[in-house]
């Protein structure tokens, strides 16, 4: 018998509040839709308790069943700037730091092609 998944105990507070935040999002999605959680999953694909837990912010629950809500609810724009690279500050910063100050050329290699 597998081992039950122990994420959920030893996730982070802020992941715990992430998730949270997520399904109250979709679940005020819906709701302002004024669609019923049944007619929701089922228009996703995923179970009518699947579709419950994502919307209380489960962590054992599959992202794609998160990823099939937002579809279902038409918001998959939305996700398009989620985790965008250009809003990554940190990241670019990170890499700035990694380029190389003065560009060289490889050893060996001459390319007198212009």
């Amino acid at each position: 018998m597998p081992r039950p998944l122990m994420f959920a105990a030893t996730a982070p507070a802020a992941v715990e509040a992430a998730a949270r935040t997520l399904g109250m999002r979709i679940r005020l999605a819906r709701t302002r839709r004024r669609i019923p959680l049944r007619h929701l999953a089922e228009r996703a694909g995923v179970n009518h308790k699947t579709a419950a837990a994502v919307e209380s912010g489960n962590l054992l629950t599959g992202i794609g069943a998160y990823l099939a809500l937002i579809w279902a609810l038409g918001l998959e724009r939305e996700m398009a700037s989620f985790l965008d690279p250009d809003h990554d500050a940190e990241g670019k910063q990170l890499e700035l730091a990694r380029t190389p100050k003065r560009a060289r050329g490889k050893k060996g290699s001459m390319d007198a092609d212009f």
